[in-house]
């Protein structure tokens, strides 16, 4: 790694602490704000990575400023699970705003996140009505659903099963389930 890189690693560790302690971190115009003065590289990580911690934290308000002025990350099934756990209410989240992307999503990592989002789901009876819609769209990911037909013995595989996107992928994209 680069003298700069492991500079702005640093930097953005403290930043991003701070913004944390003074509270700042719950408004993304103060952080673009404060963001202008630094260097252009620094920016463009940290804005990034916060982009994925406000997705993490199911913080619609944020994400869609940092979408705005044009950042973008690669969603992971960890993302994906850190979100889910962050539904508490019957307000739009960011799952459901991602909708397209999450149906895309493809990670080797995906037993962990699953059995997490499966936990959490069935450990919180009075949020299950506001998780419904992102679990709707996390079971249309065609590669959860072929690792959970490929997987019948994990406890939470029949749960996400999608039976029509079995069908469908059966036909089209056979290869997926071997």
């Amino acid at each position: 790694m680069s003298d700069r890189l492991h500079e702005i690693i640093a930097q953005i560790s403290v930043l991003h602490n701070d913004y944390i302690k003074d509270k700042k971190i719950d408004d993304a115009d103060i952080i673009i704000d404060d963001l202008s003065t630094k260097d252009e590289d620094l920016k463009d990580h940290y804005l990034k990575l916060l982009l994925q911690y406000y997705f993490q934290q199911n913080d619609l308000k944020n994400v869609k400023k940092i979408l705005l002025i044009g950042y973008k990350f690669d969603i992971t099934f960890d993302d994906v699970q850190l979100a889910f756990c962050n539904i508490n209410s019957g307000n739009e989240n960011v799952i459901e705003f991602f909708d397209d992307s999450i149906v895309f999503v493809k990670d080797k990592n995906i037993k962990e996140p699953l059995h997490r989002i499966y936990d959490f789901y069935n450990s919180n009876e009075s949020n299950k009505v506001n998780l419904e819609q992102a679990v709707d769209v996390i079971r249309k990911n065609r590669y959860i659903c072929a690792f959970v037909y490929k997987h019948p013995e994990l406890s939470f595989s029949e749960f996400f099963l999608n039976e029509d996107l079995l069908e469908s992928l059966k036909r089209d994209l056979p290869y997926l389930l071997k």
